[in-house]
């Protein structure tokens, strides 16, 4: 059986964490003070690392810094000098840190790709440090740098002006969260959940074959509308079985009903079935509760509810074959169940 955290909170303690949790705009910080929250409740460290997608030991850490330094060990290590020098220094971090976010290309390189051994040798030579490779791989996670597998873009698809302008506008937007007392800011989007299982690293014995999971003789999907209320957390959502203009203001009057003292104010991509004329007629008749900001095309970077989506199919959708459509919609319930329960009230 787990152990239960002895992180003990204050009343005071509660309320700093929770406002921290809704007025900042980093979204790390964010999940760190809720994991601590739902320590300082009972929750096990195990339970609280699958809701959060870390580990145990990460969550080990975050209580530790909140127990010695308040918030801002929530924030990020401290160093306190003791120990023998670091043979980098803060000029070698920086130096360290620009070039693995570069494409070696840019630098007149023939190589497309860093290695630790590559990464290494390049400090050798540009600032006169040796190090070893290994160590590096433990290095660059610490400065919040991982290794990830870059995803196809439509060139030129995206304005990158506009992109830039809403990214600021939402940024602002999140600072002052507190501030909209009768207001409910959702981030909105539609996902898709297939028979066809969801797959995500596991663990496994080195040197075993690749594990297995079995798959569906025909795939079947059905669209989950969702909409995460960007201060509290919580997530509303609908079912439907595509994706459509009529299925959309379904999940509106389903949103409508969740907060019905609350004005909404609704962030939401440019998807041809959003502007259908009769959403368009629905979003107008409900424009005394209903005020939707539309994302630039192409940029599903700016809708936070994309993250959720990816939380929630790795943790209850994933790597499983279900019986049925229905018992994998089932499933995603009670995953919703658990994340709105981990949640401040809206």
């Amino acid at each position: 059986m787990a152990r239960p955290s002895l992180l003990k909170l204050s009343e005071a303690d509660e309320r700093q964490l929770r406002e921290a949790a809704v007025e900042s705009p980093q979204a790390d910080f964010r999940d760190a003070c809720r994991a601590v929250l739902s320590l300082a409740r009972g929750v096990t460290r195990q339970q609280v690392a699958e809701e959060f997608r870390g580990h145990p030991a990460t969550l080990g850490r975050w209580a530790a810094r909140y127990r010695q330094r308040g918030l801002a060990g929530l924030r990020g290590p401290e160093h306190d000098g003791r120990g023998r020098p670091r043979r980098l220094q803060v000029e070698h971090l920086q130096l360290l840190r620009q070039t693995a976010l570069t494409s070696p290309r840019k630098l007149g390189y023939a190589f497309t790709a860093w290695t630790l051994p590559r990464l290494a040798e390049f400090l050798k030579r540009r600032a006169g440090v040796t190090v070893q490779a290994h160590y590096l791989g433990r290095l660059l996670p610490r400065m919040g740098i991982a290794r990830r597998r870059p995803k196809h873009v439509l060139e030129g698809k995206r304005d990158e002006v506009a992109h830039d302008r809403t990214k600021t506008e939402l940024e602002a937007l999140k600072r002052h969260l507190g501030r909209r007392k009768r207001t409910g800011v959702i981030s909105q989007d539609e996902t898709e959940f297939h028979l066809y299982p969801y797959r995500v690293a596991i663990w496994s014995v080195v040197g075993s074959p690749q594990p297995g999971v079995r798959t569906p003789g025909k795939n079947q999907k059905r669209v989950l509308y969702g909409g995460l209320n960007l201060k509290s957390g919580h997530l509303t959502s609908h079912w439907a079985a595509t994706k459509s203009g009529s299925h959309f203001i379904e999940y509106l009057e389903t949103l409508l009903q969740v907060y019905p003292d609350h004005k909404i104010l609704m962030i939401a991509d440019n998807g041809s079935f959003h502007h259908t004329q009769k959403v368009d007629t629905y979003v107008e008749e409900h424009r005394d509760r209903l005020e939707i900001k539309w994302l630039p095309p192409y940029c599903p970077d700016l809708n936070d509810i994309e993250r959720t989506w990816r939380r929630l199919k790795a943790s209850h959708a994933s790597n499983f074959l279900f019986n049925s459509l229905d018992e994998l919609v089932d499933n995603v319930r009670h995953g919703i169940e658990e994340l709105n329960s981990t949640v401040v009230t809206h």
